[in-house]
């Protein structure tokens, strides 16, 4: 096979995947997006830095390269005029999941990839740019707010 042949592959494997999870994957950016964005956009972002990427094509690869879009996104627009809007509520299927979007960002952000993603305190406050006692503190108010702890995963 060449290279332009590997690379087709690569993109098609990586389409096929992303519409195959859309609904997950929806839910990853739409949770950590702290402005009114589709998560749309975030997921063709996203899509296109990996139809050339030499990555393996699985679950926790797709979910991870939406988180950084997402937060990266969420630096880029750290200033805007857009910030100050709440994003819309979000219907998901999974339950609790509508009580977790009204979270404020900060509490949802943690919540989502410590409670439902179950990452670590350290990858966590890595991604969010937070120390671990901010993190622990978010968690904690969110739990609070929502009123239980989360048993679901993705990873």
């Amino acid at each position: 096979m060449t290279a332009t042949e590997l690379s087709t592959e690569q993109e098609e494997m990586w389409r096929t995947f992303f519409d195959d999870n859309h609904a997950d994957l929806v839910i990853v950016a739409g949770m950590l997006l702290r402005c009114h964005l589709s998560p749309e956009r975030i997921l063709r972002k996203t899509l296109s830095g990996l139809e050339s990427s030499p990555c393996e094509v699985t679950f926790e690869q797709a979910i991870r390269a939406v988180i950084d879009t997402t937060i990266e996104y969420n630096r880029e627009t750290a200033n805007s005029p857009l910030q100050a809007e709440a994003p819309p509520l979000i219907k998901l299927r999974a339950p609790g999941m509508s009580l977790i979007a009204t979270l404020p960002w900060p509490e949802r952000a943690v919540y989502f990839l410590r409670g439902i993603l179950h990452y670590s305190c350290e990858e966590t406050g890595l991604l969010l740019n937070l120390n671990d006692v901010q993190i622990d503190q978010l968690y904690k108010f969110a739990v609070k707010r929502i009123g239980y702890e989360s048993k679901t995963t993705y990873r």
